[in-house]
């Protein structure tokens, strides 16, 4: 059978299930679909090297890719770039020679072989080199002359590139003559490439220096078969709805170029051309010779991803590179050159941005390694930002000259340049202090004037070995921020907990009022009515405590609420437990030898100075190592994602000490209230403690359940344990209060008569053993014949002066003795002059004057009580 309190337990169980939130998994296939693209991104370049470099050692190239087999080149490579439009293929040789094309912006590029840096005070030089001197031209076609300037760099061959080394890599050092297998020895020599000499040079910057030419690096319009044209109409521009006309830099002036010379485009020395130029619309100087991914190509000899680093135009990209060799006449290997593709970070840009145009879906990638390089973004942001090269705080702008540009790679905690770029920064740093985890959301919240919301991030590795490649996904959706993590004035929530708190702060106190009015009535003071009144003062001030639910969650708010709710908690809990268990400890119960205690008041409460000082400890503990603190956090269903702001702590180690420790108070003092039911009524209040207990042990247990595994929001949880605080308060509050004022109600209404002061004796006679135990305590009593009351006045002090100015020494035993007489007294006799002193008369009934040591011949007429005078001196109740 339910006793009527449990009905409140299955209602707020009924409230709670009705505020739960059904979870369901997050759709990740945003990130899922961008890790699949970026797999597919960077297995392109190796897939389609692999294919030229095995059309090449079939000699599909009929001069194995020198310069005559260029435009073979540009329409293969344009074949490719169909079915692989994001990619840049071109091939460097170790003479110098380059070749590539495009289709981001569509055009192609060249470079005639040969070395950079030849004075032009060298007439034998010259002779050869002039026709590179005048290739050259300006944005608007004109022809210049192609100068080296201060700090530009040049190839400076070692025996004129013809003498040949082994190459760096493991494999070209081994010595081969070592290996004592033919077998291993001829796949030793089979492994070695050799490699021709030189050096890299730079101008120095002193003006007096030689002046010193280079080769041009030449971009030329293409058409729609990948072969350079200047004709009108035939330039396969992107974007244009159909061919169009080659212009130079400027814009405005058409290509018409003718330059003859004996290039090695025509075919070799002696053989001059006119077309080696035509369709090129710029130029300047570029050898590939010394670019990072050449060099580490050469270096490793083997396919391999470069670092990202700044391209010829100044975007910042990287190349996936494969060497490429020969076999001379005498079966050597030789490292010929090297087949590439770029991938401009421009491009990777260009396709998150084509694949998320018009979304509000963010995707950024990241290189993991410090500093977080920003790689590409989906907004546009590339990660480069051009600077001029004498000054990088300055940006490069259109009008400044190309030469005088440089791109400068941005870490993602630099870009703060507009909101979105905070936005991303902000979300990578929160990503980075949680460890990137892939299966949780992280929330990051934007709060500017032109800019509000919540942003849901989740990031994805992206790693490939073979290309050392290891970059952060981090996808960004915005999310609607939810409203019921917080109580507020004027919320619904915020009415039900003011009326909690109202109702259960009220109920206390008034309690508390008339508790404290009747503290001299016999009914209250036999029940030890301060601590009874500190629990009331507790029930109150906890109600109070609920208020630290109203507001914003911040730091601050989170946690005085951890503070407060469990302080004062604990606060209430202390006195009743305290006072269980002095009576447990008054009464003897489970003691082997029975003994008689005086604890009064003072003792009591410093009983319970520990209790609250560990309460105190443990608080001041997680203050300082786990504190309750607010935490974005993200619930999403079926449907859509919702950011909560709550008030979390990083572990469950407080609650699962606040449990044991306050759930343990709450179970000990059960435990002793149990054991000393036997209590006469007058004297204790062990059913109302009982009751107490278990409802507190219950409807605690109750909450703890049901918070923990339902989904709720925050604000309803405060308001649930709102509720739940008032019932346990109100009601252990009611128990202990209302029996007794309803007791002196009744009594006053129905008074006894009282006759002219009585007088009592009481007499043992007859023969008492001096071996009964004696279980008990002294105490004092305050007896009033006016008012017929009495109480547990002082533990402290024997003797109390009564209302009318006598004496009165009371012993008693506050429980019935367990152990038989050895000896039974002959008799009890009483003599009651007045039938209306019951208290006293009830209190002789269950104790008995028993003096250890004593026996019948040493009980003389002095052991008499009197309440008209003093005991007399020879009468003792400590004996």
């Amino acid at each position: 059978m339910l006793l009527y309190h449990d009905y409140l337990t299955i209602l707020l169980l009924l409230i709670a299930t009705s505020v739960m939130a059904t979870k369901s998994e997050f759709n990740y296939e945003i990130g899922k679909r961008v890790l699949d693209l970026l797999r597919d991104y960077t297995d392109a370049p190796s897939k389609v090297l692999e294919f030229l470099s095995n059309y090449r050692e079939k000699n599909a190239f009929p001069h194995g890719l020198e310069p005559q087999d260029r435009d073979i080149f540009f329409q293969l490579g344009d074949t490719l770039l169909t079915a692989n439009p994001r990619l840049l293929l071109f091939y460097a040789l170790e003479n110098g020679a380059f070749a590539g094309n495009q289709r981001s912006p569509t055009f192609a590029h060249y470079r005639e072989p040969g070395e950079s840096g030849y004075r032009l005070d060298d007439p034998v030089h010259m002779e050869k080199l002039q026709k590179h001197l005048d290739s050259c031209i300006d944005e608007n076609g004109h022809q210049i002359p192609c100068l080296l300037g201060p700090g530009e760099s040049y190839i400076e061959c070692i025996d004129n590139c013809t003498s040949l080394q082994r190459c760096p890599d493991e494999d070209s050092q081994q010595d081969c003559s070592a290996v004592e297998r033919a077998e291993e020895r001829s796949l030793c020599e089979s492994n070695t490439k050799w490699c021709i000499s030189y050096t890299t040079k730079t101008i120095p910057l002193s003006d007096d220096s030689p002046k010193r030419g280079y080769i041009p690096f030449t971009f030329y319009c293409i058409d729609i078969n990948g072969l350079p044209t200047q004709t009108p109409g035939e330039n396969a521009e992107l974007g244009a709805d159909g061919l169009g006309n080659c212009y130079h830099d400027d814009g405005i002036t058409p290509v018409n170029r003718q330059v003859s010379g004996g290039y090695a485009y025509c075919g070799g020395e002696g053989i001059i051309c006119n077309n080696t130029f035509l369709g090129g619309f710029t130029s300047g100087n570029y050898d590939p010779r010394y670019r990072p991914w050449y060099i580490a190509t050469k270096q490793n000899q083997v396919p391999n991803w470069s670092e990202p680093y700044e391209f010829y135009t100044h975007n910042i990209g990287i190349t996936f590179s494969r060497p490429i060799y020969s076999i001379d006449e005498e079966g050597k290997t030789i490292f010929t050159g090297v087949l590439a593709s770029d991938y401009s970070l421009d491009g990777i840009a260009s396709f998150l941005t084509n694949n998320y145009d018009g979304s509000d879906t963010i995707v950024t990638i990241v290189e993991e390694a410090e500093p977080n390089y920003v790689i590409a973004s989906s907004t546009g942001i590339t990660g480069v930002r051009k600077v001029l090269i004498e000054d990088n705080s300055k940006p490069c702008t259109e009008e400044n000259d190309r030469d005088r540009c440089m791109g400068v790679r941005i870490p993602i905690s630099d870009m703060n340049g507009n909101n979105l770029e905070e936005l991303i920064s902000t979300a990578y740093s929160k990503q980075k202090d949680r460890l990137f985890p892939e299966s949780e959301l992280i929330p990051v919240r934007v709060d500017h004037d032109d800019f509000r919301g919540v942003y849901a991030s989740h990031t994805i590795g992206f790693e490939t070995k073979e290309a050392g490649i290891s970059w952060r996904i981090m996808i960004l959706s915005p999310v609607s921020a939810h409203e019921d993590d917080t109580i507020m004035p004027g919320d619904s929530m915020f009415q039900v907990l003011i009326t909690s708190v109202s109702a259960g702060f009220l109920v206390c106190s008034t309690l508390l009022v008339h508790f404290i009015r009747n503290r001299r009535e016999k009914e209250i003071i036999a029940s030890d009515w301060r601590f009874t009144g500190v629990f009331l003062v507790g029930c109150a001030l906890l109600n109070l405590a609920c208020l630290s639910y109203i507001g914003q969650n911040t730091n601050a708010t989170c946690l005085a609420r951890m503070w407060v709710i469990h302080f004062f908690f604990v606060f209430a809990l202390t006195p009743l437990f305290v006072k269980t268990y002095r009576l447990y400890k008054l009464t003897g119960v489970g003691s082997i030898i029975p003994r008689r205690q005086t604890i009064s008041n003072a003792r009591t409460v410093l009983m319970a100075m520990p209790f609250l000082a560990v309460e105190v400890l443990i608080l001041l503990v997680f203050t300082f190592i786990d504190p309750n603190k607010v935490e974005d956090l993200l619930v999403y269903d079926e449907s859509h994602t919702e950011n909560h702001v709550e008030c979390k702590q990083d572990t469950w180690a407080f609650f699962a000490l606040q449990l044991l420790y306050e759930g343990g108070l709450v179970f000990v003092g059960c435990l002793l209230a149990y054991k000393t039911r036997n209590m006469r009524k007058e004297y204790r209040d062990n059913q109302q403690l009982l009751l107490t207990m278990y409802n507190i042990a219950l409807v605690g247990s109750v909450i703890i359940v049901v918070l923990n595994a339902a989904e709720r929001f925050q604000a309803t949880t405060r308001v649930f344990i709102t509720i739940g605080i008032l019932w346990v308060t109100v009601f252990s509050s009611c128990v202990f209060v209302v029996p007794k004022l309803l007791l002196i109600r009744s009594r006053k209404l129905n008074p006894v008569e009282e006759d002219e002061p009585a007088r009592r004796t009481w007499s043992i006679v007859g023969n008492v053993t001096n071996s009964i135990p004696r279980i008990g305590r002294r105490v004092s009593y305050h007896y009033s014949q006016n008012s017929n009351s009495f109480g547990d006045q002082s533990e402290e002090d024997d003797d109390i002066t009564g209302s009318s100015g006598k004496k009165i020494r009371a012993c008693f035993i506050k429980q019935p003795m367990k152990q038989p007489m050895k000896q039974p007294m002959d008799a009890i006799q009483e003599t009651r002059n007045s039938p209306d002193d019951d208290a006293l008369s009830e209190i002789s009934r269950t104790g008995e004057h028993l003096s250890k040591g004593k026996d019948s011949s040493e009980l003389t007429k002095t052991d008499k009580f009197s309440t008209s005078g003093s005991m007399s001196k020879s009468s003792s109740c400590s004996s």
